[in-house]
């Protein structure tokens, strides 16, 4: 799993940002947030312009990076990739993961959307490879630690990662790391609800199309389910004509031009998750609860935290979802000043479960406590 992400000189952000999902706290409750040592399922809070969609697109851009898996947002403009202020010509990506015990570490460093500049790997403390692609005759290499050693890495021009040419020119058992971290990208998702077509990086190329993902999967009494379950809505859901509508004492009625935009968008959201379904990844809802009433968006983060395996990351503006019921203080962050910091790292009060954290949030209580004060801090919880 992904246990450490930072990102530095990319769009919005000229100095690092970090996401440390190692800073697992001792609090004894909101146990389906994490996974072992390391937190599982977050979200993240931040004003209108703190950069959150930005980090997301950071996150997953391993995505095009090591699959090239067309993207089809923001992020492929040139202009904007590295940010403007920076003193480098590129910007740097960061991912460290646990697989079998190990560190593993690969990072990049790219100048455009689809042109690599630098890239190494590491397990451990071992350099698998580490190289620049202006000059990849000096890079260092030990391709024999990871089953590739004949690989001609002369040709590495920075179109295709070597990642990913390690994956495709040599056999990669399935418990290999170069594998682990390919089908990480392969299977990472970010999405974002829009009223008419979602935005996604990853898991498909193809677009969303919910009725007939539903139909040929015969979901359409899962899908009606999920509805009532999550917005308490009973739609008799039918096929008709090969499309999927709701049934009517007179007539039926087509699904998507009858239900409501938020309606519309909840289901999106179960298209997405299904195909997640097998996929043991990181998934990165950017304002996944935009169109939401705050019931249906309660119900349904606690779903997928209470449902899903897969690493989550749900962005939002809704403070009523920052909630001890369902969540922790370590899970909950705030990226501000362009930093990422969990509202446990915020306070040097010991937050119990009884605490409404909403209530402490609004009231000012993780705006005011210097980082360095707090930074070796450990939540202690709920006593038993």
């Amino acid at each position: 799993m992904l246990i450490r992400f930072w990102v530095e000189n990319y769009r919005g952000f000229r100095d690092r940002v970090e996401l440390d999902l190692s800073d697992k706290k001792n609090y004894r409750y909101g146990n389906d947030c994490v996974r072992g040592d390391f937190l599982d399922k977050i979200i993240i809070l931040g004003d209108n312009g703190a950069g959150k969609t930005d980090f997301g697109y950071a996150i997953t851009d391993i995505v095009g990076t090591v699959t090239g898996m067309e993207k089809d947002i923001g992020q492929d403009d040139p202009l904007c990739f590295v940010n403007g202020d920076g003193e480098s010509d590129h910007a740097t990506f960061h991912y460290d993961f646990v697989h079998r015990g190990s560190w593993v570490t690969y990072e990049y460093s790219k100048d455009l959307p689809d042109h690599i500049v630098s890239e190494r790997f590491l397990i451990g403390r071992t350099v698998v490879y580490d190289y620049r692609t202006d000059d990849p005759a000096n890079g260092t290499y030990a391709l024999g630690n990871v089953g590739a050693a004949g690989l001609d890495v002369s040709s590495s021009d920075g179109t295709v990662a070597l990642l990913k040419r390690i994956m495709k020119e040599t056999y990669q058992d399935k418990g290999s790391f170069i594998r682990m971290v390919y089908e990480f990208a392969s299977s990472t998702l970010y999405y974002r609800a829009m009223w008419k077509k979602d935005e996604h990086i990853g898991i498909t190329d193809n677009d969303d199309d919910l009725e007939k993902y539903v139909i040929e999967r015969g979901l359409v009494s899962d899908l009606q389910g999920f509805l009532e379950d999550i917005a308490d809505l009973k739609l008799d859901l039918v096929v008709s004509d090969g499309h999927l509508a709701v049934h009517t004492r007179k007539k039926d009625l087509p699904f998507m031009s009858a239900v409501s935009r938020g309606t519309a968008i909840l289901c999106r959201l179960y298209l997405w998750m299904k195909r997640s379904v097998g996929r043991d990844a990181l998934m990165f809802f950017d304002d996944f609860d935009d169109m939401f009433h705050y019931r249906p968006a309660e119900k349904a983060i606690r779903s997928i935290i209470t449902g899903s395996e897969r690493q989550c990351i749900f962005v939002t503006h809704n403070t009523g979802l920052v909630s001890n019921d369902f969540l922790r203080p370590d899970c909950c962050f705030i990226l501000s000043d362009r930093k990422l910091r969990s509202l446990a790292s915020l306070t040097d009060k010991d937050i119990r479960k009884g605490h409404n954290l909403e209530k402490m949030l609004r009231e000012g209580e993780f705006s005011t406590v210097p980082e360095e004060t707090v930074k070796d801090k450990e939540g202690t919880g709920e006593p038993q």
